[in-house]
């Protein structure tokens, strides 16, 4: 059975409102995957902070809804970007801005 997930074009999460709540290496929310890609790329949590501080509308490539497991409410903004001569693909989830996570760091 396929899995329904709604796909846009927009950003579902404000960038500035995430860059501001991952503004620190304190307040970084970071899923255990996350964190080992970046790690195993180099990455100290100060250089994630630096990478999403970084990030620019431009950036964004896309938005959709959970689907492992489906969650409608719970939505994905993906972003590729440059840093260090490395393609890197993040991904923030939440359903709203304040349990926003950074589930996905990794070269593209």
């Amino acid at each position: 059975m396929a899995v329904s997930v709604t796909v846009k074009r927009k950003p579902h999460h404000d960038l500035k409102a995430i860059q501001t709540r991952f503004d620190s290496v304190h307040d970084l929310e970071i899923t255990t995957t996350a964190l080992r890609s970046a790690r195993s790329l180099g990455f100290s949590l100060e250089e994630v902070v630096e990478v999403v501080r970084a990030l620019e509308h431009g950036d964004f490539v896309k938005s959709e809804t959970a689907h492992h497991p489906r969650n409608p409410r719970c939505w994905h903004d993906t972003y590729v970007t440059s840093f260090d001569g490395l393609d890197l693909y993040l991904k923030f989830a939440g359903e709203t801005l304040t349990d926003i996570v950074l589930t996905s760091f990794k070269e593209q």
